[in-house]
């Protein structure tokens, strides 16, 4: 399967985008698997996606919020059943228009003890979210929305020939998360997280290692 395919059009983009990612993590992709929850049309598209990139490795849960969560369920049964339905899925996309959020610290603690600390992705595509920003603290946990792969696509995926040595100079999934959550606390808009990376990646290629931990360990701490 070939990753270096550039697409035109935006879910494809941010198909290729989040599938790389996993590459990078997991290697073969033949063994990934991805679950989408969402009934808004957009976040659909791009599963189409990853259902002709994926052989038999993409779930699409087409559902509404409302018959996703049933009124008539405590949240600990609707935890648990949430819970067993991502913990074999390697990525979680959820995109829906409810304010609600559907994935939180807990959730995802649980999901990790389950996984054995096996690494889980969560995409989200909800306007204005479905999943809890500071999951992305969470160790072997990591949190993209639509913009992160976009810009992703843009700086990452189509300028450079995804190389190893550009793959790490360029991203490391660990302070996305983290730069992620921060970003979030702030309301930065896309134009302010891409001017703001900008500055980190110029900053990291002096003394990158020892920069870089620092700049963690005060976005962990922040």
């Amino acid at each position: 399967m070939s990753l270096n395919k550039i697409f035109s059009s935006k879910p494809k983009q941010i198909a290729q985008a989040a599938l790389q990612v996993l590459s990078n993590v997991y290697g073969d992709l033949e063994n990934v698997k991805i679950i989408v929850i969402s009934d808004m049309q957009s976040t659909l598209n791009i599963a189409e996606n990853f259902k002709q990139s994926l052989s038999g490795g993409c779930c699409i849960l087409e559902e509404s919020f409302d018959k996703f969560l049933k009124n008539n369920e405590d949240n600990l049964v609707k935890n648990e059943k949430f819970i067993d339905l991502i913990k074999d899925f390697d990525m979680v996309m959820i995109g829906y228009k409810s304010q609600l959020k559907l994935v939180d610290s807990v959730i995802v603690r649980n999901v990790l003890k389950i996984r054995k600390k096996k690494p889980i992705f969560f995409i989200d595509c909800g306007i204005p979210g479905n999943i809890c920003v500071d999951i992305g603290k969470i160790n072997n946990c990591y949190l993209f929305d639509l913009n992160d792969l976009e810009q992703l696509y843009t700086s990452w995926i189509q300028k450079n020939d995804l190389n190893h040595e550009v793959y790490e100079g360029l991203f490391d999934l660990e302070l996305k998360s983290l730069l992620n959550s921060f970003f979030s606390k702030f309301k930065f808009n896309l134009e302010q997280k891409m001017m703001f990376e900008k500055k980190i990646k110029l900053m990291l290629s002096s003394k990158k290692n020892d920069i870089k931990l620092i700049l963690k360990n005060f976005l962990k701490n922040f």
